[in-house]
């Protein structure tokens, strides 16, 4: 074997050997003598470890809000997915819930975002209001029956006895009641005493809205309670009175004030089968017919009058003039039934199936 083919050798051996060691394998002979073998060591007796201190449970004001900022962020997320989607109705619903944890004007500058084409949004704050008051009736609205409490109230005398009374009977698309309506008169040519403003209550109890059907004088307050263990989302894009009241719960309520005179379909954004009128008048006089379509003014001023009737079937209402002479007068009246069927749009104006 020549220099050459040795040297290589050493070299392939000695890197091997080098390697097996780093990895503690290969075998290599001892250089120590037996003699001067290390004595059998000792066995170390085991020590029991302690386990760690368990951190302490998370309570507290703090780790409550902590949690509903988290879950805000997961509903803030998901609503700008459902935007960028194309689904207004449910981006809003979750942007809404957001908001309920931590509060409208935390999330006020991004609010637009969501909100825009829906009614002006009623941040008012929320008020609560007693679970075991009585359901509110199918229809309220009625001027003589205003007029009585009113008087009651304030004692004052009597009306002189030359007055004229009205009654009559409402056709809806030619057919007598099958619909909720209402009439109205207005003195023509004179001027006459506004009503009272009321205080009103438009509950939400079993899905449902209740009175179907409100008559208010104009500057009426209406607060709208929530009896459901479900939240609602009221709304109504009618003009001139448009407004989104937002989420809210079981045990609360918000309030608006209609200043002017108007039609009022009201919805929920969340149940497309919620519906309901009310209705704002300018008008001293209202009624609203029974179920066969016949009402009665029991007191007028002689004179002329505007006469205004609408049904929840028609799209708008007739207008005729008449004349009231002392003692009793009659009318009749017909309505069209042209509104369309079926659920309202939702608050973007996006139709809804029923």
């Amino acid at each position: 074997m020549g220099p050459m083919l040795r040297a290589s050798t050493f070299v392939c051996v000695s890197l091997s050997s080098l390697i097996l060691a780093a990895c503690g394998g290969g075998h290599r002979p001892s250089t120590t003598p037996a003699s001067a073998a290390a004595p059998a060591a000792t066995a170390t007796p085991a020590v029991a470890l302690e386990p760690a201190p368990k951190p302490p449970e998370l309570t507290g004001p703090v780790h409550e809000r902590a949690v509903q900022l988290r879950r805000a962020g997961d509903l803030l997320d998901q609503a700008q997915q459902a935007l960028d989607l194309g689904n207004r109705n449910n981006a809003d619903i979750l942007f809404s819930t957001a908001e309920l944890l931590v509060g409208f004007e935390a999330l006020a500058s991004i609010a637009p975002r969501f909100r825009d084409g829906a009614p002006p949004r009623v941040n008012t704050p929320i008020e609560k209001v007693a679970l075991d008051q009585p359901a509110q009736p199918t229809a309220v609205g009625n001027s003589d029956d205003d007029e009585a409490a009113e008087t009651a109230a304030t004692k004052a005398p009597p009306k002189p006895p030359e007055r004229g009374s009205l009654s009559g009977t409402l056709t809806i698309g030619g057919a007598r009641g099958g619909s909720l309506a209402l009439v109205t008169l207005e003195p023509k040519g004179r001027r006459w005493k506004a009503r009272t403003a009321k205080q009103r209550v438009m509950e939400q109890r079993e899905r449902q809205f209740a009175p179907k059907l409100m008559l208010i004088p104009t500057g009426s307050t209406v607060t709208f309670p929530n009896f459901d263990t479900i939240f609602h989302n009221v709304f109504s894009t009618s003009q001139p009175s448009p407004f989104d009241l937002g989420l809210y719960r079981q045990g609360e309520t918000r309030a608006v004030t209609f200043t002017r005179e108007g039609i009022i379909r009201l919805g929920c954004n969340i149940h497309s089968n919620m519906s309901a009128t009310i209705v704002v008048i300018d008008a001293p006089h209202y009624v609203i017919p029974d179920g066969d379509g016949a009402f009665t003014f029991k007191s007028l001023a002689p004179g002329a009058y505007t006469l205004r009737a609408w049904s929840e079937k028609s799209k708008t209402p007739i207008t005729q003039e008449l004349m009231i002479k002392i003692g009793a007068n009659t009318v009749a009246v017909g309505v069209d039934a042209d509104a369309p069927s079926g659920p309202l749009d939702d608050k973007f104006g996006a139709a809804r199936g029923k």
